[in-house]
């Protein structure tokens, strides 16, 4: 990365820190503010709800007081007669009143006369069964000098809104002559008329209705245990509050619910929004501001000075006279690279004086070689093979010890090893790698090629070979096995770009456009049965296409590795792969107990099952698969094996490169970036079993890991 895109990406980082902090501050504060008011706000509107409850309570306790302190009313309870029911308890009377009940009770407690009303407002007799919730130990009856009564009485036809008044004479003198009961039901229409009152909407549920929703009930729970006002957004349009209605024996009767409208909550999302476009604004001048000054002061003369030395390199005759403007450590930077420049133009031609010795002792150079003699011990070491190594002849001594003394304490078992195999009868020829130190302290790779010289007997003699470096050539191998690596890791990475992209945008999207699909279909008034199996086919398409991208996206990344760990990411893919294929997939593991894996052990083995069984799938007609993981030291052994027809692996391998078809061959290369090897046992008819084995110190250990498995 240049300098400037470093300066501008630390720029960009910062102020998307800063952004981030004061958005999540302002985001936090605004909102908390609003929310606040807007609880606030429900909270006046249940009180006004209350209010007008108790304000219904009061007009109808008002209507009740003067009926029962009337001289009509009073005679009536000493003499009935339907002389006072005909001229006052009428249909007109009620409607004006409001009321639906109007009860009149003796000092017993027993019904004088009750009357109701139907839809038209003519006059009914009262229905036993509402009378029944008004027994003579009501709160509602008076004796003595009790206060008027009032309160919600629960009937099987609804709330009921009901005051009592003692019935006297109109100056309040003489014996009470029973209780007067008015009352109304707490229906749609009484709703309707409260909602308006207070500009509401307000409703009504009751406590003991058994068809509560569950939200419902969940209210009324909170309501009872807490005693204050619940408050619940709907959304970001609608919010609403419940309060509880007491009976008028003190028992949760009611759960009146208000919905009110969620403009403060917008109105704190527009402020949140103008406030997110200043804070942005601000940072972009800020760090344009801060840009143009490093460019200005730094960038620009850092690179002249960079442009100067690329035109040395470009041209050897070009000027060293390397200059910067100004005089700071910029041009104390050029004046260190100018003087340099000379010490190197001087060193250069003594190298190169060196170089051309060194070409023509290379040139004249043989391949070292050495013969050890297995009767006496001795070795013989060529010179050249010790100028390898940096060193004179007469500096190593021919010897076996002095050259252990050189091998890299690694691999000194190698060298027994390779003494050992030429002993052996099957050992014609051996050949070995291993690590020689550099007497500068660095490692070789010497590849040791050796014949054995048998006497009569066929007893080895005399072991004779070569020794050649090939360094480089294992540097090069492993920076292949690097850039595989990369290649790989990259691969995962832009599956999981790719597979985040599918999930979070390209799933959402189809959901909230079949929801939206839904929702507009609700909206419209009853269509016939086509439109309608148009809309569910549209639906059906969308989860259709939902529930493959899903899919998708945990084939190209499997999620599970990063929430439940390597173990349980292979038992429930085995499971789900059993469910989708039909073929009986069973996960067995052994000995893993506290073995945890790296990152790049868990994505490659996680792969080499993957494919495994995608090969059973597409080719192998098998019924039954296992898969089983085995720590046995010093591996850890994964086994894929079936029942199905099976295969020529040499054959198929051949063909699989030739068509460049690199299941196979990539599951190989994954456990080969391991450390490990993989074999592939199978012929026609007996099934396939794939065995990868991995060393424990390279895939997995003990503790130290943020997942967790079996």
């Amino acid at each position: 990365m240049t300098l400037r895109a470093t300066t501008i990406s630390i720029v960009f980082l910062i102020f998307t820190a800063l952004f981030g902090l004061l958005y999540a501050v302002t985001h936090h504060n605004l909102l908390s503010s609003f929310q606040v008011l807007e609880r606030k706000q429900v909270s006046r509107a249940l009180q006004r709800a209350e209010n007008a409850l108790k304000g219904e309570f009061q007009v109808l306790g008002a209507a009740c007081e003067d009926w029962a302190a009337w001289d009509d009313t009073y005679a009536f309870m000493q003499h009935p007669g339907p002389a006072y029911v005909a001229s006052n308890i009428t249909g007109p009377a009620l409607s004006n009143l409001h009321l639906d009940l109007i009860l009149f009770f003796d000092e017993s407690g027993r019904l004088v006369l009750g009357k109701s009303h139907d839809p038209d407002w003519n006059v009914t007799d009262v229905a036993d069964r509402d009378v029944a919730f008004i027994p003579p130990d009501s709160p509602l009856f008076l004796r003595g000098d009790k206060a008027p009564g009032r309160g919600l009485v629960m009937t099987p036809s609804g709330p009921l809104l009901a005051v009592a008044r003692p019935i006297m004479s109109s100056d309040k003198t003489g014996p009470t002559r029973g209780t007067l009961v008015m009352a109304r039901y707490l229906d749609e229409h009484r709703e309707k008329a409260l909602s308006e009152q207070i500009g509401t909407p307000v409703r009504f549920y009751a406590v003991a209705d058994s068809g509560l929703s569950r939200r419902l009930v969940d209210v009324a729970a909170s309501l009872r245990r807490e005693g204050q006002y619940q408050i619940v957004p709907e959304g970001e349009d609608s919010i609403k509050g419940y309060a509880l209605v007491r009976d008028i024996f003190g028992e949760p009767g009611l759960v009146m619910e208000i919905d009110a409208d969620r403009e403060m909550h917008r109105q704190g999302v527009a402020t949140l929004r103008y406030n997110v476009i200043s804070l942005a604004a601000i940072g972009l001048t800020f760090g344009l501001g801060m840009h143009y000054l490093v460019e200005k002061r730094i960038l620009s003369r850092i690179t002249g000075l960079g442009s100067q030395i690329a035109a040395i390199r470009r041209d050897p005759q070009a000027s060293r006279d390397i200059r910067v403007s100004g005089n700071d450590e910029i041009t104390a930077l050029a004046t260190a690279i100018r003087e340099m420049l000379e010490q190197m133009e001087r060193a250069g031609e003594k190298l190169a004086e060196s170089e051309n010795r060194y070409e023509m002792a290379t040139r004249a150079a043989k391949v070292g070689v050495w013969d050890y003699d297995f009767t006496s011990g001795a070795l013989f070491i060529d010179p050249s093979l010790k100028a390898l190594l940096g060193y004179q002849d007469a500096e190593i001594e021919n010897s076996l010890e002095a050259w252990l003394g050189l091998v890299e304490p690694e691999d000194r078992q190698i060298v027994l090893e390779v003494s050992r195999d030429a002993q052996r009868d099957r050992a014609a020829e051996v050949i070995r790698e291993y690590r020689l130190v550099h007497r500068d302290g660095g490692l070789r790779w010497i590849m040791v090629r050796g014949l054995v010289q048998r006497d009569a007997a066929g007893s080895p003699v005399r072991f004779l070979g070569t020794g050649v470096d090939v360094t480089e050539l294992k540097l090069a191998e492993q920076s292949v096995r690097h850039l595989t690596r990369e290649i790989i890791t990259a691969q995962e990475l832009e599956r999981f770009r790719i597979a985040r992209e599918l999930h979070d945008n390209v799933a959402q999207d189809l959901s909230s456009l079949k929801i939206s699909c839904e929702t507009l279909f609700e909206s419209f008034p009853k269509s016939d049965a086509a439109l309608l199996e148009r809309f569910s086919e549209t639906s059906r398409m969308l989860q259709r296409a939902i529930t493959f991208i899903r899919e998708m996206a945990y084939a190209l990344r499997p999620s599970n590795l990063d929430h439940l760990g390597f173990l349980s990411s292979v038992e429930r893919f085995c499971a789900d792969f059993g469910e989708k294929t039909g073929i009986t997939a069973r996960f067995l593991h052994t000995g893993m107990e506290g073995v945890s894996f790296d990152a790049e052990a868990e994505i490659n083995l996680f792969r080499v099952i993957q494919e495994a069984l995608g090969n059973v799938r597409r080719h192998s007609g098998a019924t039954e698969v296992a898969v089983k993981i085995v720590a046995s030291h010093p591996f850890i052994i994964v086994r894929v094996e079936d029942n199905g027809s099976g295969f020529d692996v040499s054959a198929r391998m051949a063909t699989a490169m030739e068509e460049k078809r690199m299941g196979l061959w990539g599951m190989r290369e994954r456990i080969k970036l391991l450390g490990g090897t993989l074999r592939i046992l199978s012929a026609p008819g007996q099934g396939t079993r794939i065995i990868a084995e991995i060393p424990a110190a390279q895939g997995g250990r003990h503790g130290g890991q943020t997942h967790s498995h079996h």
